[in-house]
């Protein structure tokens, strides 16, 4: 069964910021007309749009709709113009789930688009997730409240001054969430492709393009050839590939696609954006050494504990480039565990 949302709580560089009064986001300008809405502490993903003479696109809508409001009211202050597509690059929550907040603000005109299997996904998935997480929240309430009320963990230790604040806020923040998913209502991609669409805008095209599965069966980038900017979704982020429901051996294959493009800035699915291809050229080096490393080990008929201990030693010089290393690595849902189960599904 796959994992609901209940448990998903908590280089210098040189953009121009816009003078943002943003709750959630940090504005960056990163060329003429594309802007990063990168999400600040506690906003679980970013976001993007692009101005062109006529309108606007925006890319990715966030786990909640009061933080697509907020960042309508920030597209608001840069222009005028109408949102008239919203793109989706991927089913999961964390980017889907605001896509109801422009079809109220702009209730004629927007159209939203996807990869076709991503308009299967939220039917498929994301909304059975969702409606599971709306049974969950109020559990995990109760269990952060009896925290507080006895200023213990689940285990019995006792929560420091500082731990116990976290709760707190851990406690308000999921609180305000469950009040905005009780009255979600899923807006689905009204447009979908197989490998590749464009959006003409004014004199600028926005190119959607499909190279392979990854992070999701249907992650799609989009590119902007005059500006040299990707937007990656969660094919790229700041840290570790997340696994979760990835397909693990196509990942490395389709991130070597995308490597062809000319690409002088990055706005990744999470953390901050991206000069080069620097990050795009780590990632893609630490999956070509996962993947063959893990093989080695299920050939020989190694168990995961066997794998994971030897696979995590390794592959210990990616620890320094990355934050939360061991910890994306290890667990039911990590790195060398997702590899692992792909490869002996195989077998």
């Amino acid at each position: 069964m796959r994992s609901s949302f209940t448990a998903l709580i908590v280089s210098v560089l040189t953009f121009v910021a816009s003078s943002s009064a943003s709750e959630f986001f940090e504005i960056k300008k990163v060329a003429d007309g594309v802007y990063a809405a990168i999400g600040k502490p506690g906003v679980l993903s970013n976001g993007a749009f692009i101005v062109t003479e006529e309108a606007v696109i925006v890319v990715d809508t966030h786990l909640r709709p009061s933080w697509a409001r907020d960042l309508i009211t920030e597209i608001r202050t840069i222009t005028d113009k109408p949102v008239r597509y919203v793109i989706n690059t991927h089913w999961h929550n964390d980017h889907t789930q605001g896509n109801q907040a422009y079809r109220a603000a702009f209730p004629t005109g927007t159209e939203f688009i996807a990869h076709h299997h991503t308009r299967e996904d939220i039917i498929g998935i994301a909304i059975p997730s969702m409606k599971q997480n709306l049974n969950d929240l109020p559990s995990r309430l109760s269990q952060l409240k009896a925290q507080i009320q006895s200023r213990t963990r689940p285990d019995g230790t006792a929560l420091t001054e500082a731990d116990l604040a976290q709760v707190q806020r851990t406690l308000e923040s999921q609180e305000r969430y469950l009040s905005e998913l009780q009255s979600i209502e899923i807006t689905l991609p009204t447009l979908t492709f197989e490998k590749s669409a464009s959006i003409h805008s004014g004199s600028r095209r926005i190119d959607l393009l499909y190279f392979g599965e990854g992070h999701t069966r249907g992650d799609l980038f989009v590119y902007l050839a005059d500006a040299k900017v990707l937007i990656s979704g969660d094919m790229l982020t700041g840290g570790v590939p997340f696994m979760r429901d990835a397909i693990p051996s196509a990942w490395g294959p389709t991130l070597e696609a995308v490597e062809k493009l000319d690409i002088a800035t990055v706005i990744p699915g999470h953390g901050d954006v991206q000069t080069g291809k620097g990050r795009l050229q780590l990632v893609i080096r630490y999956l070509r050494d996962l993947g063959p490393a893990v093989q080695r080990h299920v050939a020989k008929g190694a168990s995961l504990e066997e794998t994971t201990s030897a696979v995590l030693q390794e592959l210990s010089a990616y620890e320094k480039e990355f934050p939360n290393f061991r910890q994306s690595l290890t667990g039911p849902l990590g790195n060398i565990t997702k590899t692992y189960e792909e490869l002996k599904a195989r077998k």
